[in-house]
């Protein structure tokens, strides 16, 4: 198995075959190699936390795998169910470069999906650059990102089938199924919420509204929960180029996100959490200084996951 920093390398590199414009401006690999190593601290921070309180009481023995359209996934089923065709599903999409296995780990939700009783469902996107096979993303639009947008792959339709296979399969109520997402996968969400009608509500982690539409069809009765870090730098609140990280898009502002949701029937609900950068661990930190909620608490309350 590749080490972190070795992954970090190929997928940094992976970009810049991507996206050639990289490869030619010279002038800017110092600061792309800045950005590498900001990435690379990042992830041996993300290593070093201790577990978070919503990951206890969760049973590895309950994590079953799964996979639909050539695509693996992870699912967590909790002890105890309602019964079938009642039950509540939380579909969670990883960031760029990330997979279904590093978003169940940096979630950490599936202790209160535990105790509350819904399922959560780990979605595989499709590979992110030409090297690093486990380093995957999401066609969310407007450039991003990676491979997926370049080649126009139609997450928007895999994602609904296999939610779809899901319910059948496990017994869900659709009704009673809500997604989350973390950068790439948070757009992925929004975008899915502007788009279909998938989900009624959905919490977007760091993420932005970069469906190519000009309006969004589908936002009427449908409230996105954007949690966001004040001080983040590879996503950021203003929107533009972020300074961390080794995209290179153009993302949309959080002002411009709510008002383009809104303006369509929609709620966008903004928390910004003030002392939070990017990651999902240090959101998660300052949620529960700032009212006791874990990040995964937050979530579930916020969708109604808990009784």
């Amino acid at each position: 198995m590749l080490s972190k920093k070795k992954s970090c390398l190929l997928f940094f590199f992976a970009l810049v075959i991507a996206h050639p414009a990289l490869a030619q401006d010279s002038d800017g690999r110092f600061e792309r190699l800045k950005r590498l190593r900001q990435v690379m601290e990042t992830q041996r921070e993300n290593a070093t936390n201790k577990v978070s309180q919503e990951s206890l009481g969760a049973f590895s023995k309950n994590i079953i795998q799964d996979s639909y359209g050539g695509r693996d996934m992870l699912l967590y089923i909790p002890s105890h169910l309602p019964l079938e065709g009642t039950r509540s599903m939380l579909v969670a999409l990883h960031g760029g470069g990330g997979n279904a296995q590093f978003m169940l780990d940096h979630l950490k939700i599936d202790g209160v999906a535990e105790k509350a009783g819904f399922i959560v469902a780990y979605l595989n996107g499709s590979k992110a650059a030409r090297i690093g096979r486990d380093m995957k993303a999401w066609n969310a639009g407007k450039g991003c990102c990676g491979q997926p947008y370049e080649n126009k792959v139609d997450d928007v339709g895999y994602i609904t089938s296999a939610v779809s296979y899901l319910q059948q399969k496990y017994g869900v109520d659709a009704t009673r199924t809500y997604g989350v997402g973390h950068s790439n996968g948070a757009m992925m969400t929004q975008t899915l919420m502007c788009v279909t009608n998938l989900y009624t509500k959905a919490v977007s982690l760091a993420g932005a509204m970069m469906a190519e539409v000009l309006t969004c069809p589908d936002a009427h009765g449908h409230t996105i929960y954007d949690y966001h870090g004040l001080e983040d730098m590879n996503v950021p609140l203003a929107g533009g180029y972020g300074t961390k990280g080794v995209s290179n898009i153009n993302f949309t502002s959080a002002k411009d996100s709510k008002a383009f949701f809104e303006h369509s029937g929609g709620t966008y609900v903004q928390q910004i959490f003030k002392g939070a950068d990017h990651s999902i661990e240090h959101i998660n930190e300052v949620s529960q200084k700032q009212d006791g909620l874990t990040i995964g608490e937050r979530i579930a309350h916020d969708l109604d996951l808990v009784p």
